[in-house]
């Protein structure tokens, strides 16, 4: 049933990170707001820090409008670099720290930024790439026994420039899985729509928001830390997610909220019961994509969940602050959005047909503001009055959405179109299995053939034969796949999504299990020997 979505957003001049700081360190200067190991700053203490930065980078030569790269770990640093060169009115350009080579040099040519933050560890990267663009403008971040690091500036006046609604907070590329990764150009009124807690349902004053997922990401940026601040709340920065030490670092950092994506949910439903499950203080998780076996997670944990769609061009534009009705739900339509599914021709579908999602805003500035320097893509994502969005969904009669797949990952197979999302999330309820991507290959026949990767679970792997059965039983016969494949990792890209590109370009690995070859094969009548 459709949410009575409650509360509404701030005047829209309301909506930038300056004001949000500014308001929390005059009401509660002291009350915690951010803090990480061994290091804890209350709001008042947060908004100096990040003033005193913002005049070391003025000072530095850095002014308003220049973007400026962050390639920095996961520290409590890292958000005070953020929030420096938001108040030096700086654009912050979030660099994924695994790249290197010819992405690197991609995100330093595209974005045009005057320099760099970087761990030491990252320097001789930076100053190389391009051509050697950044070399000699790349500040070092150098960390002490403190807690709090030192980026070697010069001292400056500390210093707060006012935001409007409209300036560009930041510029984060997205994943470039269709070719060269795109500078999405986000404003500080889209951020705050993206973070806030008020429609999504997450975090309250009281909470601590354990944030594990990728800083250089909106979804360890913006729904970790920022709805966080946003709430008046205290966000957690843990360097990196472990399954094996979740519970245990969960309850030594007090935190009652995560942000899990769908991979880290199975990491954790793969471990072996712990009473720190149960009695670490977390009270609720954000769940991106939902799992199958959603009620089940929640009832081993003892969580609540929220959930909702978010993408850096279009923000949030659904929510479901108490949760969906089965797998891969998005929620439903919150308010100061417009949201359809389309045909191919952008032609409304009836609810039940499967489409694309496309989305637009009721106010200026509350999504992307196009890609850098790339009108034409911009065009073309913006077509007929709507963003589209790539993602194939159903919506129901009641207004909720259901993500089917990307557009573009949707397999084809014996005249039937079918979801990979789907035959993952059957896949992943198999106990023995950590997390699946299912991906089309080339049929000798025609169309094509599913191939199924799978991340065994720690104890073993499935015998491929069984898994083919368990499928069999659970999905249509035509999207049960004929090869099955174990592998120890899938590729992720910056979003921490898996990459089906990869995958579906390396085709059916030598090792894989054939159906065919075994003699089975699934039909509408069950499996039958061949």
């Amino acid at each position: 049933m459709k949410p009575s979505f409650e509360g509404s957003l701030p005047p829209l001049a309301e909506r930038t990170v300056v004001r949000v700081l500014r308001e929390h360190a005059e009401r509660h200067p002291g009350r915690p707001a951010l803090a990480g190991p061994g290091v804890e700053l209350g709001y008042g203490a947060l908004l100096d820090v990040a003033a005193a930065l913002a005049g070391g980078l003025r000072a530095h030569g850095i002014r308003p409008g220049d973007r400026v790269l962050l390639m920095l770990d996961n520290h409590v640093d890292a958000v005070i670099a953020w929030l420096g060169l938001t108040c030096a009115g700086a654009v912050e350009v979030p660099v994924n720290t695994a790249f290197d080579g010819g992405f690197l040099d991609h995100v330093v040519h595209d974005s045009d930024a005057v320099a760099a933050i970087a761990e030491t560890h990252y320097l001789d990267r930076l100053e190389g790439a391009d051509g050697g663009r950044l070399r000699g403008r790349v500040i070092a971040h150098v960390p002490t026994e403190t807690g709090l690091g030192a980026f070697g500036l010069p001292e400056g006046e500390p210093t707060i420039t006012d935001a409007e609604p409209w300036d560009i907070a930041a510029v984060f590329y997205t994943s470039g899985t269709t070719g060269a990764s795109k500078g999405v150009l986000v404003p500080h009124a889209q951020a705050y729509g993206y973070a806030s807690p008020v429609y999504i349902g997450a975090v309250e004053p009281d909470d601590t928001s354990y944030v594990a997922l990728p800083l250089f990401h909106v979804g360890g940026q913006l729904w970790g830390v920022y709805n966080a601040l946003i709430a008046g709340a205290r966000a957690y920065i843990c360097p990196r997610f472990s399954a094996s030490g979740f519970w245990e670092d969960i309850a030594r950092s007090r935190s009652t909220f995560a942000v899990l994506t769908g991979a880290m949910a199975r990491f954790l439903e793969a471990q072996r019961p712990s009473p720190l499950e149960r009695t670490s203080g977390l009270r609720k998780v954000c769940l991106a994509p939902v799992p199958a076996d959603v009620d089940a997670f929640c009832a081993r944990f003892g969580v609540t969940y929220c959930a909702g769609y978010g993408s850096t061009e279009a923000a949030t534009p659904l929510a479901a602050p108490h949760g969906v009705s089965g797998a891969g739900g998005l929620g439903w339509v919150r308010p100061g959005f417009d949201a359809l599914v389309v045909d191919e021709h952008d032609r409304p579908v009836p609810d039940g047909r499967i489409g694309e999602l496309v989305v637009r805003p009721h106010e200026p500035w509350t999504m992307f503001q196009g890609y850098l320097g790339r009108p034409e893509a911009t065009a073309a994502a913006w077509r007929n009055s709507y963003f589209h969005t790539g993602d194939a969904v159903r919506r129901t009669a009641d207004g909720e959405f259901f993500l089917v797949d990307r557009v573009r990952d949707s397999i084809r197979r014996r005249g039937e179109n079918i979801s990979s999302l789907e035959v993952e999330a059957q896949a992943n309820t198999h106990g023995q299995v950590t997390e699946a991507a299912a991906v089309g290959v080339p049929s000798e026949h025609s169309e094509e053939e599913v191939l199924l990767l799978v991340v065994p679970h720690p104890e073993g792997p499935p015998h491929p034969a069984d898994l083919f059965r368990y499928l069999a039983e659970r999905l249509p016969y035509f999207a049960v796949p004929r090869f099955i494949a174990f592998v120890p990792e899938l590729p992720r890209s910056a979003s921490n999504k898996i990459m089906k590109g990869p995958l579906r370009a390396a085709g059916v690995p030598d090792d894989a299990w054939d159906a065919e070859l075994n003699g089975v094969r699934a039909t509408r009548h069950g499996i039958v020997a061949i």
